[in-house]
């Protein structure tokens, strides 16, 4: 085949390459928060915005240095109990990520579920005004 004619349909082919490439780019899901993959395996205990509904600690409304310095203590203590292990399995740039995620998430939650607290008193208002009328 002539090489004139390769280098045309290449160049041809190259707008309907770049359209699906920004196609498949616009589709792509947002990046979850920093550390909720790490925090994910704190959540079946102390639950996914930190207010545990099954009696452990919770974790919602303290400090990110408050949750990362507990982390580093249970790294130290011997003998070591469930959580302490959990805490040693990680790194303290690790130790830091969660601790920021669930001192981001519980004011995040809160303003989240306040609006939509909102938004439903608002509505059931209305709502009752119209079956008055």
């Amino acid at each position: 085949m002539n090489p004139k004619k390769m280098r045309l349909r290449s160049l041809l082919g190259l707008p309907f390459a770049l359209a699906s490439f920004c196609v498949a780019a616009q589709t792509t899901p947002a990046e979850p928060p920093a550390g909720r993959l790490l925090a994910s395996n704190c959540f079946q205990c102390h639950g996914y915005n930190g207010k545990s509904s099954i009696g452990f600690e919770r974790l919602a409304g303290e400090s990110s240095s408050e949750i990362y310095n507990e982390l580093r203590e249970m790294r130290t203590k011997m003998p070591p109990k469930m959580m302490d292990m959990h805490a040693r399995g990680y790194t303290d740039a690790q130790m830091r990520l969660i601790a920021d995620y669930f001192a981001k998430v519980n004011t995040t939650t809160t303003a989240t579920s306040t609006s939509t607290a909102t938004a439903t008193t608002t509505s059931s208002k209305s709502y009752s005004r119209q079956k008055s009328d």
